[in-house]
């Protein structure tokens, strides 16, 4: 067998291929139908969903008919439509678990940036709440928890900028604490999360 004979098409395919490049729209439509269910069957098998199988057979197609004029074919129209389907099928593929990758990555930053805004909106909404419980506080007891809550003295440190003993430093403490413990009893606070709060920040 020659190489030209090794490489041509059969006589009818031929034919049929030089009319779809002289953009025979009945011959078009003599290869779609003569090769559909093969070629549906083929992308179907990779891709698994019927929509999507349609949707590569019709593109495969399509791209023939825009591009009949360049049409080279030399082996069979079967392997020539089959390898053209099943690189479709395989780009396809690629395309949707780089999409996929990119939902995951994306959902995962989402679910990270919610998380910690429900944290810090939550942070902000007790620390909220304990400013409202710690007004209603005696004058100077709010003071000495103010210096500590907030400004991170110890309890030294507060009694030699109030000109007061250490214990009266610590009475005020415990006693605004017990306060602020009925306060946001009664308004259904985490105690716990009080406490956390409270203890971070009080010097020793």
């Amino acid at each position: 067998m020659s190489e030209e004979q090794k490489y041509s098409l059969p006589d009818g395919e031929q034919e049929l291929i030089a009319a779809v490049k002289a953009h025979d729209r009945k011959a078009f439509e003599r290869l779609y139908k003569q090769h559909y269910k093969q070629l549906f069957a083929l992308a179907y098998r990779y891709v698994g969903q019927t929509p999507v199988a349609e949707e590569i057979v019709h593109d495969v197609f399509l791209t023939i008919w825009k591009m009949a004029g360049q049409l080279e074919i030399q082996s069979s129209v079967k392997s020539y439509l089959s390898r053209a389907i099943i690189n479709s099928s395989l780009n396809y593929i690629k395309k949707e678990k780089i999409k996929q990758e990119k939902q995951d990555a994306y959902l995962k930053i989402e679910g990270k940036e919610v998380h910690e805004t429900e944290q810090t909106e939550g942070k902000e909404s007790m620390l909220d709440n304990l400013e409202k419980a710690m007004a209603v506080l005696p004058p100077k007891c709010r003071e000495v928890m103010h210096l500590s809550r907030f400004t991170k003295m110890k309890q030294k440190e507060i009694a030699e900028q109030l000109n007061i003993s250490v214990k009266t430093v610590k009475n005020h403490l415990t006693y605004g604490f017990l306060k602020l413990r009925e306060h946001l009893k009664k308004q259904q606070q985490t105690l716990l999360v009080l406490l956390m709060v409270l203890y971070k920040y009080w010097g020793q």
